[in-house]
């Protein structure tokens, strides 16, 4: 209800008055009545209007063309903000022609080269880019405040003031800042023309001016023109519907639920205003929620472009060095599907892991006289180019940090746009078409920073691209034609019907306000004109929020309780003293407490609820397979949800391709893991750029790749038995296989270490050349493709089984006895149980077998005896041997066992049985704790007895 206008009016200056009111419809109403007295008798009389927002001007300009003139409106009536005012006004004088507005960017560039010529105090920090960002914040301030005068600041002050200046000068004629358009806003008053152009002026809802500069503006206009004030504001009243929430996300859900009770109720959306405290996370989260529940608003989009594929794509890849550009942000990047080379086409993200984890191996490397497989081909051009394409993105964006100017920045990063992040069609989504705009848009911008900025760097470029990309954010909707979505300050002066005010906790509302350490409020006194303190701005926002609580016919404030991304408690705002709170109850209890028949935000929502409330939910046929699965794991059935693939049409395994040794290990260890590893290729990526110290595995590679090129040169003949030599190879092995990543002593220790062993390796060698053994394969390969047959093997279900792999090495006595070893670099203890009566360790172990079969065919006498046996080669082993003789009897056991596995694998058995959680694996990734209770419920199941032998546990 407004007050007596006698009574309310104020006289902030000669020529201006307030009416005070308290609710916005009020105040709206009182701006048509002044606006039809100022027209009165006079149609075309113009008036202007001045709102806080474009958003409210825009809201004043529609209701004023429903009210006035039985809602033929008036053409005469200007709505706009104190800022287009102005430069409507020094645009029709002309006073800032041929001058630009004066963006952050430049103007924290004009900062950075002051600082990178002269830092004076600054020196320490000079490079930094939060230094030159928080001096060009301050220098805003400084446009009207700076003193003539200094001497009398202190002396970090006066620096400040000293880089304003110098700034000010290379920035030169060609910008101009808010103090100069207002100020030649505040010129153009004094021209009968203008005046007569504005006609009465209306302020409606303006708050104090924080800036000296718009004050002075808001001064003069309230002297030469007939100027009257409209505000309105409020304060919680008793009964006022205060909700709180559990947390922001609760808060969100909650007013979303709201939102959809009014448009339930026939309120039109865009009568409806959802206003928040804080953009982080209200911003987004209010957003989002509503697009989740398929309400059209307009406002700020849950996205900015930084949230983008794209854009996080160009950060990424600037963030490389050009000379050795990081492959996992490479792969990274193409993993979101952003990475597009206009050159050529690349294979895809998964393929390109593949192949940077597990290089093939180069050309020379290769069996002399043995051609490579087609898919051996196929991966080495892949690679090949692959390493070519990192090597071109490293080479362009060296252009791009080489360019001299940020002309030629902004010309070389638009190519490399182009080239590497590129559309892949000539049509593409609409949303990342507007975000590849807006990222050009970006680049363009840093044209601005030319004869500025200093040269150009990696490091500005990157922060500069970065800066740019935060700045953008993407908006929904246009006035009108949905839910509005704003800030607190949005919300002010906005012509609404229902109105929530979110986020109203201590601490968000208000916020706390921080006084600028390079300009505090000390300094106040010494400068050009005031400037507002700490308790002035704080004062200013209260008195905001009370104008947006005037806002609407029917507001509801919350809160949330607390914050469960920071954690602790939060308390409603002490602007709020006095009123009653209601505790709104969690999103999880309305959903087991709540109706089908209620209101749920979304259909996801609605299943949710229907389920819990009668126990199924008709007509969805994943949540029908997601409780199959729930049953089967809990209760221990063998079905297609816990790896019994026997229903699947077509065999699982190609009889017909010879699978390793290794291959029937690894199904006994977990049938699960290695259907997901052999069937599906699900590989694990181990980053060895993240290791501090080789690994066992790199280690074990390593000493069989030292002693591999050792025991080859004594096959060809080609080098004689030395332990200098095996030396030597070992010394150039280290040098391949250094890791910058691993610290220097710890490589230090194991490359001692590994010496050591060679050479006890070696002199166990020679003691056995001395007892007649020679070598006579290393490395010996047989199944592949082209080579050697493979190891074939009759089963006792009829069936043949075909073995591949590859032997270590190969000893013949003097005497035509044969002598199969795998080198081993672990602890022997797990192999004990292999012995010639149990020559698979209860059909766990198969590479003693095969490979002794194999062996057969390198004995002179077909009698001969052949044996098979891991070497343990370090000092972890003692340097044992564990093996035996391979007869008849052992092939036997092999059949046996080996059908059994082979059976299963061709039968789709395969169970989750859980892997060792001791190291990174597929269980650990799926969760071993979980898995271990599926497999306790799974293990006894008749469909696996027969393979129950091999899922004993170790003790």
């Amino acid at each position: 209800m407004s007050t007596d206008p006698s009574s309310a009016d104020s006289a902030p200056s000669a020529g201006a008055r307030t009416q005070a009111y308290t609710s916005t419809p009020e105040a709206l109403q009182a701006l048509a009545a002044a606006v039809a007295q100022a027209q009165q008798g006079q149609s075309l009389q113009p008036v202007t209007v001045i709102a806080p927002s474009r958003a409210s001007a825009l809201d004043l300009s529609h209701y004023l063309g429903r009210v006035l003139n039985d809602g033929r409106g008036s053409a005469a009536v200007r709505t706009t903000t104190l800022d287009d005012l102005a430069e409507e006004l020094a645009a029709a004088a002309g006073r800032l022609s041929g001058r630009a507005p004066l963006p952050a960017m430049v103007r924290e560039g004009a900062v950075t080269a002051v600082l990178a010529e002269a830092p004076g105090l600054f020196a320490e920090v000079s490079d930094q880019p939060a230094t030159a960002r928080a001096i060009a914040a301050t220098s805003a301030s400084l446009d009207s405040a700076c003193p003539e005068d200094v001497t009398g600041l202190s002396p970090l002050v006066s620096e400040v003031a000293r880089v304003h200046r110098a700034a000010a000068r290379i920035l030169g004629s060609s910008w101009y800042t808010k103090h100069d358009l207002y100020s030649a806003a505040t010129a153009t008053l004094q021209t009968p023309r203008i005046r007569k152009l504005l006609g009465p002026v209306i302020g409606f809802q303006l708050a104090d001016e924080q800036d000296p500069s718009a004050a002075a503006f808001r001064a003069a206009l309230e002297q030469h023109a007939r100027a009257t004030y409209l505000t309105a504001a409020s304060s919680p009243v008793p009964g006022e519907q205060i909700l709180s929430a559990s947390d922001a996300d609760d808060e969100a859900r909650a007013v979303v639920r709201l939102v959809i009770n009014k448009l339930a109720a026939g309120t039109p959306g865009h009568r409806i205003g959802i206003f928040y405290s804080a953009a982080d996370p209200y911003r987004s989260l209010l957003a989002q929620r509503l697009a989740e529940a398929g309400i059209t608003f307009v406002g700020p989009s849950a996205q900015g472009l930084a949230d983008t594929g794209l854009a996080r794509g160009l950060v990424n890849l600037l963030s490389l060095d050009p000379a050795n550009p990081d492959v996992r942000v490479i792969l990274d990047v193409m993993a979101q599907g952003v990475l597009y080379w206009s050159q050529e086409n690349l294979p895809s993200s998964a393929v390109c892991e593949r192949l940077h984890a597990s290089p093939p191996a180069e050309q020379e490397d290769a069996d002399e006289g043995q051609e490579p497989t087609e898919a051996e081909q196929k991966r080495q051009q892949d690679y090949a180019q692959f390493t070519g394409f990192i090597a071109v993105l490293g080479e362009r964006l060296a252009e791009v940090f080489a360019a001299r100017t940020w002309t030629e920045v902004a010309g070389t990063l638009g190519g490399f746009i182009t080239e590497f992040l590129g559309p892949r069609a000539a049509t593409e989504r609409p949303e990342l078409a507007k975000a590849r705009e807006s990222l050009h848009e970006v680049i363009r911008d840093l044209e601005l920073l030319h004869g500025i900025a200093p040269t150009p760097t990696a490091a500005a470029v990157r922060t500069a691209v970065a800066r740019g990309i935060e700045a953008r954010r993407f908006w929904a909707g246009s006035s009108g034609t949905g839910v509005v979505l704003g800030s607190y300050d949005d919300g002010v002066g906005r012509d609404l019907d229902v109105v929530f005010i979110t986020g109203a906790a201590d601490g968000l509302a208000p916020a706390r306000i921080r006084e600028n350490p390079l300009l505090p409020d000390s300094a106040g006194h010494l400068l050009a004109v005031k400037l507002p303190t700490v308790h002035e701005r704080a004062a200013a926002r209260k008195e905001q929020f009370q104008r947006l609580l005037a806002t609407g016919v029917e507001r509801t404030i919350l809160f949330p309780r607390g914050n469960l991304r920071a954690g602790g408690t939060l308390l409603p705002s002490r602007w709020l003293a006095g009123t009653k709170v209601t505790d709104l109850p969690s999103f999880a209890h309305d959903l087991t407490h709540g109706s089908p028949a209620g209101v749920a935000a979304t259909g996801q929502e609605w299943r949710v609820r229907h389920l819990l409330a009668t126990g199924h939910l008709a007509g969805d046929p994943a949540l029908e397979r997601v409780l199959e699965v729930r049953a089967d794991r809990r209760n221990g059935t063998f079905s297609r949800f816990n790896g019994n693939l026997a229903g699947v049409s077509g065999p699982i395994i190609d009889p017909q391709k010879p699978i390793s040794p290794t291959n029937l290990e690894d199904w006994v260890v977990s049938p699960l893991a290695y259907f997901l590893r052999r069937v599906l290729k699900a590989e694990l990526f181990e980053d060895v750029t993240l290791e501090v110290q080789i690994s066992r595995l790199q280690r074990g590679n390593l000493m069989h790749r030292i002693l591999e090129d050792y025991v080859r040169g004594l096959t060809d003949g080609s080098q004689t038995a030395s332990s200098e030599r095996l030396l030597e190879i070992a010394e150039k092995a280290f040098e391949a296989t250094t890791n910058p990543a691993w610290l220097r002593h710890t490589w230090d220790r194991d490359k001692s270490r590994i010496r050591t062993d060679l050479q006890k390796v070696h002199d166990m060698d020679q003691q056995a050349r001395d007892a007649g053994w020679q070598h006579v394969a290393v490395e010996a390969e047989f199944g592949a493709e082209g080579g050697e047959p493979p190891v074939e093997l009759d089963l006792p279900n009829g069936s043949t089984v075909r073995f591949r792999g590859k032997v270590d090495r190969v000893d013949r006595h003097s005497g035509g006895q044969v002598l199969v070893i795998d080198y081993k670099t672990g602890k022997a203890d797990k192999y004990k149980k292999l012995t010639r009566e149990d020559p698979t360790a209860g059909g766990t172990r198969f590479q003693l077998p095969v490979y002794g079969v194999f062996a057969r065919r390198l004995a002179t006498d077909p009698g001969s005896e052949v044996r098979a046996e891991y070497w343990f080669i370090t000092a972890a082993g003692k340097y044992e041997r564990v093996g035996y003789e391979v007869g008849p009897d052992v092939e036997a056991r092999l059949r046996e066992d080996a059908g059994l596995v082979v059976a299963a694998l061709q039968a789709g058995i395969f169970p989750p049985r859980p892997e060792s959680d001791h190291y990174l694996n597929l269980t650990t990734l799926m969760g071993a704790a979980g898995m271990r209770h599926t497999w306790e419920r799974l293990k006894d199941s008749p469909a696996l007895s027969d393979y129950s032998r091999f899922f004993e546990e170790d003790k």
